[in-house]
């Protein structure tokens, strides 16, 4: 699939919410196999850094591995002919994300607050999802500058009204000097070129990713997933031609705040210079 979120304007807070056929809601590409066999690797290497849960969010993990296989055999039956089995002996969420591309999370409402109960992220974009288990919206995104006091409310009015019949999804972006899926960190490769205005086409990457919220019927969590794509600035350019222009006027508009929490101080002028070239 293919996400343009950047359209020349100015960057800003925003969440962007559109309702989510139920048709497309898992996305399968060309890299599935490849992606599929990373996750195995990261589970079997560093599962107790890309998977979490807490006994809360067991009731909406196994509904969730329910409702992922019927709906993978029934949209997919090319791919699954015959009935999909797991491993019984796996928690069902850790099940469930070995048979997508996307990361899945579950969120579990304690009174007023939603909490994040389970998650199996294996392709997070320079968070440790051990820093936000257990924590409400409002914690889990305490280091987004200005979340709280622009989508803060507007956020959890999504979580608390979002129903079954009405599943969302929106698409989130940044810019990043690696193509690495499972970036916890800032991937530092010593032998990696430096990245300058003449080469960005080549060693910058567009990292989109498309997210979904569901309501569960039967435990009333909710499932949100974040399926991750990342393209070179060259690849994309290909893609779409306004794309060189569009992204260092976007860039341009956001905040310092934005630009010191996503890692773009070292490039800002280098992408400013490669989009006007």
């Amino acid at each position: 699939m293919v996400y343009m979120p950047v359209d020349g304007k100015p960057d800003r807070v925003h969440i962007g919410a559109r309702k989510l056929d139920l048709d497309t809601w898992i996305e399968i590409s060309d890299s599935y196999e490849e992606e599929i066999a990373l996750k195995h690797h990261l589970v079997e290497t560093k599962c107790d850094e890309v998977f979490l849960h807490l006994p809360l969010g067991d009731a909406g993990s196994r509904e969730v591995l329910d409702m992922l296989i019927e709906h993978l055999e029934r949209v997919f039956p090319d791919r699954w002919p015959n009935p999909i089995s797991v491993d019984s002996s796996m928690h069902p969420l850790l099940a469930a994300s070995l048979l997508v591309q996307e990361d899945l999370c579950v969120m579990t409402q304690v009174g007023q607050e939603w909490v994040l109960s389970a998650a199996s992220v294996c392709f997070p974009s320079r968070w440790d999802p051990r820093d936000k288990i257990g924590k409400s919206l409002l914690g889990i995104h305490d280091p987004v500058p200005h979340y709280e006091e622009k989508i803060g409310v507007a956020t959890q009015n999504i979580f608390d009204k979002l129903t079954v019949d009405r599943p969302i999804s929106r698409v989130n972006w940044t810019v990043m000097d690696s193509k690495d899926l499972h970036q916890p960190v800032a991937v530092r490769d010593p032998d990696a070129i430096a990245v300058n205005s003449e080469n960005i086409s080549d060693t910058l990457y567009f990292r989109r990713e498309r997210q979904t919220l569901r309501k569960l019927p039967l435990s009333g969590d909710i499932l949100f997933t974040i399926r991750t794509y990342t393209d070179s600035f060259g690849d994309v350019e290909k893609m779409f031609p306004d794309f060189r222009r569009n992204i260092g006027t976007t860039i341009a508009g956001a905040s310092p705040q934005t630009v010191d929490y996503k890692g773009w101080v070292k490039i800002l002028n280098d992408i400013q210079a490669w989009s006007q070239a």
